[in-house]
């Protein structure tokens, strides 16, 4: 405090949001599998579906796809209305398999054998392409976007003739990361499918609030706030 009832911190200031990004390359693929069949009851829908999923198990793990790297997907049945007048029921088996494949450039042969061994019933819904740890990444983006923000601000005390002081306040966004890619869906007789990586973006954003530095002569009750 300096006089007496009078308070002598800076007052006012300029608050601006700045936005970086930075790219990084994906090392993980998640393939969303799955084995689909149509029967006349539900057992035998289950039953050769069951039997589609472990030959697409058994070409996983010959290629070297550990089982931690497997888990359950969506599973369920269902029936469907069949004949020319849908006055004819039959059961559908879809059981799904998620496989994390942490060797980019095997990805596809991976895939696409165990697509092949599977059969006809194999789906292939899509193929996720992420970075498995952004940290470094989002530590580039928010120096990218904490450089914004100050440029920024700098910009706006010139234009108002004032000087930046202290930071007052700094609100990060939630990080965020490029939405995943996906590929196409795959036939059943596919023998590899094509996973180009590619760069995906992060992106981080930053709220700052600075203070005007102290001007000799200035009288902070006379400015706008």
């Amino acid at each position: 405090m300096g006089r007496a009832g009078r308070d002598d911190r800076p007052r006012g200031g300029v608050t601006v949001r700045g936005c970086g990004a930075a790219d990084a390359v994906p090392d993980v693929v998640v393939a969303d599998l799955a084995t689909e069949v149509r029967a006349d009851d539900v057992s035998t829908a289950l039953r050769e579906a069951t039997a589609a999923l472990a030959a697409v198990r058994t070409a996983l793990r010959d290629a070297g796809v550990e089982d931690r790297a497997v888990r359950t997907g969506t599973t369920s049945t269902w029936t469907e209305q069949t004949g020319a007048d849908g006055d004819a029921l039959r059961v559908v088996a879809r059981l799904g398999l998620a496989v994390t494949l942490r060797d980019v450039a095997a990805a596809g042969d991976v895939i696409g054998s165990a697509v092949t061994a599977g059969g006809s019933p194999v789906r292939l819904g899509g193929l996720r392409l992420v970075v498995s740890d952004p940290a470094a990444a989002q530590v580039r983006a928010r120096e990218a976007a904490w450089q914004d923000a100050a440029a920024k601000a700098a910009h706006l005390a010139e234009l108002a003739g004032r000087t930046l002081g202290a930071v007052l306040r700094v609100d990060e966004d939630e990080p965020r990361g490029a939405a995943p890619l996906f590929a196409r869906s795959a036939a059943a007789d596919a023998f590899a499918v094509p996973v180009e990586p590619g760069e995906q973006t992060v992106q981080a954003a930053v709220t700052v609030r600075w203070a005007w530095a102290p001007t000799p002569g200035f009288e902070p009750d006379a400015a706008v706030r």
